[in-house]
């Protein structure tokens, strides 16, 4: 779609090109330093030949202390043409037709004026010409500013032509970096990191600052304001720098060692001192030359700012900082863009009307795309450590856990039981037959008991074993016929022990549960090493009445999550029920 819009904007320009051959225009200029003239002396010195030929159709004599006149000449011709002022940030603009050497005022407008007043509602400053009016005046008042202004003529169908480009074109760049935006603050409140909110600030000041430069904060968000538009491009700027610097101190990591942490702060303070002064409620058109020096003052400002950070960025670069690197060449493209551009203002080349009226555009939303990437794999690292900080914190709980179950097994075991063997011994040395039978019962309970609390047999025998030890307990009940099905997991290679115990767990409350609330006679365990996949397979069926996996399953469900495993669960009523688990397992232990 690019490529489209591209060879559209070189249509475009050739299409202006061969209108303004055409009909054979001369645009001449003559500078009014006393800036006091009226419309009938400036047509005086032009009747005089005082105006002079207008390089390039491009008037740019920079910062100036003088008002500036155009005379445009052209044949009448039928069709309805208009001149483009392609420069949304001039003062003032006065308009005049000349009829019978007589200037007659058609419009005056420009940023001191609500944008309503305007004569063609346009992001720049469009005139209408008249079909029979050969030549024109053009007062541009922009002193103790710097002033640039491209002319060029048009037609109506061309005007609305490239109005529906421009339109669908910022739409579609505000749009992107609008999601970034949203992207930023997403990640900021997600994180509570401060890169990623100083990101989001940083890259909706860009958004504005290109707006109110292309004229559409004027168009859009203050159309009435007479004291915000000619200050809306030095505020985004000086609020760029201050971003740029907060953002950068936690994206590639300037600390309070680093010997760019103070001049930042310096700057910073410097730029707030900068806002204040652009911001000040007074009318600056009432002290000219200070208003100048300021401007002056804060271009020599943003090139020092603008070396401090290429500085500090050149020598993260040679530290093999990754994030200053892409920050460095994000910034590259965006300057090539603004260099293309400053020097079609300056008349020293000439480019596609899609640069002149999106290189900046394209070359930020390129710019904050680039950083975007890099703050997603930032983010992504993130949740990684964090997933890894969760997973050690877990297994240590787990091993703390198992370690607890294992000593208190043992002391039911080792103590508890030995007393229950020596109490039956010497009750069966009193002939108690009835006695003896119920120690006998606590004793094997409490055996029992310490193997459920802690698998002696997995750290003696194996996963393997252990497994099969559990079926045939359950088997030995008669109440109950389990088939086992164990391929793999050999004890010459175990697994780490926390994930041999939670396999050995997940079986034992399946079953458990089978025995509790299925009601089968029958059941099935398979438990399938994958070596190839890392991976293991348990599946687990009866022929029960079915069970309720939202209530029963629950603390399963909970150690498949936890090894990132998957689980299925299918259970019809009276028609049992089959539980299918995939697990991923880690490196085997080299014993």
């Amino acid at each position: 779609m690019r490529r489209a819009y591209l060879l559209l904007s070189f249509i475009f320009l050739y299409g202006i090109q061969q209108l303004q051959a055409q009909h054979g225009q001369v645009f001449k200029v003559w500078e009014d330093s006393t800036r006091i003239q009226a419309a009938p002396s400036a047509l005086n010195h032009y009747y005089k030949g005082d105006f002079t030929p207008l390089p390039g159709e491009n008037l740019n004599p920079g910062f100036t202390k003088s008002v500036f006149w155009i005379a445009l000449t052209v044949p009448p011709t039928p069709e309805n043409l208009l001149l483009i002022t392609d420069n949304a940030h001039i003062n003032i603009l006065e308009w005049y037709a000349v009829h019978d050497s007589v200037p007659m005022p058609l419009y005056v407008t420009g940023d001191f004026f609500p944008f309503a007043q305007r004569p063609v509602i346009h992001n720049t400053f469009v005139f209408p010409l008249q079909p029979k009016t050969a030549l024109y005046l053009l007062r541009v008042d922009k002193h103790f500013e710097s002033l640039q202004a491209p002319l060029r003529l048009v037609t109506q169908e061309q005007l609305a032509q490239e109005m529906a480009s421009e339109n669908l074109l910022s739409g579609l760049f505000t749009g992107i970096m609008l999601l970034i935006v949203l992207f930023g603050a997403f990640l900021f409140f997600t994180t509570s990191d401060r890169v990623y909110g100083y990101y989001a600030l940083y890259v909706l000041s860009i958004l504005l600052w290109i707006w109110a430069n292309k004229g559409l904060g004027f168009h859009y968000l203050w159309p009435e304001s007479w004291f915000f538009p000619s200050r809306a491009r030095p505020v985004f700027v000086v609020t760029n720098m201050l971003l740029v610097f907060q953002f950068l101190q936690y994206f590639i990591g300037i600390k309070k060692d680093n010997w760019a942490y103070r001049p930042f702060k310096i700057f910073q303070a410097i730029g707030l001192c900068f806002l204040v002064a652009i911001l000040w409620p007074t009318d600056y058109a009432r002290f000219g030359m200070i208003s100048m020096i300021l401007q002056k003052m804060l271009t020599l400002f943003s090139l020092c700012a603008v070396a401090l950070v290429a500085g500090n960025l050149l020598q993260k670069v040679w530290q093999r900082n990754t994030a200053a690197t892409v920050y460095l060449v994000a910034t590259m493209v965006l300057l090539v863009f603004i260099t293309i551009e400053i020097m079609y203002y300056l008349g020293k080349l000439e480019i596609p009307v899609y640069f002149v009226h999106f290189g900046v555009f394209t070359g930020a939303a390129l710019e904050v795309i680039i950083i975007t990437f890099a703050l997603a794999a930032r983010f992504n690292n993130y949740r990684k450590e964090k997933e890894t900080v969760l997973r050690t914190l877990t297994d240590t709980i787990i091993a703390v856990e198992e370690k607890e179950r294992k000593i208190l097994a043992d002391q039911l075991h080792d103590e508890i039981g030995s007393m229950l063997s020596l109490a039956s011994l010497n009750m069966q040395a009193m002939k108690l037959d009835e006695v003896t039978e119920m120690l006998d019962q606590l004793s094997h309970t409490v055996r029992h008991i310490s193997h459920q609390l802690t698998p002696v047999a997995i750290e003696k025998y194996g996963l393997r074993h252990a497994i099969e030890d559990l079926v045939k307990i359950a088997n030995g009940t008669g109440k109950i016929n389990i088939e086992l099905v164990l391929i793999g997991f050999s004890p010459t290679t175990p697994y780490p022990s926390n994930t041999e115990f939670t396999i050995y767990r997940i079986i034992q409350e399946l079953l458990q549960n089978i025995l509790k609330h299925a009601e089968a006679s029958n059941v099935l365990i398979q438990l399938i090493e994958i070596e190839l996949e890392k991976s293991c397979s348990i599946i687990v069926e009866d022929n029960g009445i079915g069970i309720d996996p939202a209530t029963i399953l629950r603390s399963v469900e909970a150690k498949v999550a936890y090894m990132e495993g998957k689980i299925m669960i299918e259970s019809k009523p009276n028609e049992g029920a089959m539980v299918n688990i995939e697990l991923p397992l880690p490196e085997k232990i080299t014993v």
